[in-house]
């Protein structure tokens, strides 16, 4: 199949990828080619692995989408227990580019010719120190989300509360903490504007039971240190008010924290800020910078964790035709 006939397949199944994705045509595809490859020659994988992690399918469409546009035969390791999104919805067009399993053979991770990892950090190390040094190799571990309010209204609590309950917070993009002047003042209007939305789905005991846990210890906190500590806890939800300088980690599942601005800094686990109002800044320290209300959604061709997506799997090919300082073959 040559790389036109592939992009028109996979442009006409663009509407099974948007959900996870983004949208996109025919000519995007061809546009991001060439943004991340221009002239350049280069060698596409034959075999690339992908090992998905079970959270939300969009590292699973993410991935194959590059892999497709490349060309490559994607392999694609899935969890045990998920995501039949991606498993029960593939373009049925591109089948021929495609091997899935829930169970890893040790032949698919010796006949790679790139691999690409969503996991846990010990996840990601754990398959680079089998994968062979040669190949081109990308992982994408623990990440999260922040927010900047510089707004606290309404509109903004609207947003945010967006970017807590997509997915329930179950992806590496969603918005675990809220940095703002006066967060017990936003509390109240990010409760309602929380409680305006579809209602949480049903948590396993192992999500109850640390929901459960955390509301227990900011509840001791909060008693003993109610300069610091307070929280607002729904049946849908929690809202933490934390003013120690500590980054807090969210359990997921709409348990959000909102800290003051001036515990701000950075951490090499951010995969985005959300800022509202929006506006262009280069002293932030992620790769990812949108606009509050978004977290979810980046454009389908999107850095992921500042990796080009397309070029990260390659290997590119330096053709040299002309010789710059051949060795002399007589005296000077």
């Amino acid at each position: 199949m040559t790389l036109e006939d592939r992009l028109t397949l996979i442009a006409e199944a663009a509407s099974i990828f948007s959900p996870w994705t983004g949208n996109f045509t025919r000519e995007d595809l061809i546009a991001w080619r060439e943004r991340e490859f221009g002239n350049r020659s280069f060698i596409v994988p034959k075999n690339l692995l992908h090992i998905i992690s079970g959270n939300t399918p969009h590292a699973a469409f993410q991935s194959l989408l590059a892999g497709l546009v490349l060309g490559a035969k994607n392999r694609i390791k899935l969890p045990s227990i998920g995501l039949p999104e991606f498993e029960n919805h593939l373009p049925k067009t591109l089948l021929s580019y495609i091997e899935i399993s829930r169970t890893l053979s040790p032949e698919w991770i010796t006949e790679a010719d790139g691999i690409t990892v969503y996991g846990s950090d010990a996840t990601i190390a754990h398959f680079r120190s089998i994968a062979a040094l040669e190949i081109p190799f990308v992982g994408h571990g623990h990440r999260l989300g922040v927010a900047l309010i510089n707004e606290a209204n309404e509109e903004a609590a609207k947003r945010a509360a967006k970017d807590i309950a997509d997915f329930d917070q179950h992806g590496c993009l969603s918005l675990q903490t809220i940095y703002l002047d006066d967060p017990q003042a936003f509390a109240p209007l990010l409760a309602n504007a929380l409680e305006a939305l579809p209602p949480r789905k049903k948590l396993s005991l192992s999500e109850a039971g640390a929901i459960s846990n955390l509301t227990q210890e900011i509840t001791y906190l909060a008693a003993q240190e109610p300069e610091n500590y307070a929280l607002w806890a729904h049946e849908d939800y929690l809202i933490i008010y934390d003013g120690t300088p500590a980054l807090s980690l969210s359990p997921g599942n709409r348990v959000v924290f909102l800290k003051p601005h001036s515990t701000f800094k950075s951490h090499r686990q951010l995969s985005g800020i959300g800022l509202h109002p929006y506006e262009e800044r280069d002293d932030l320290p992620s790769p990812r910078i949108f606009p509050l209300g978004q977290a979810q959604h980046p454009p389908f061709a999107w850095h992921h964790d500042g990796l080009p997506p397309l070029a990260s799997l390659v290997r590119f090919q330096e053709r040299h035709q002309n010789i710059l300082n051949p060795l002399r073959t007589t005296p000077t």
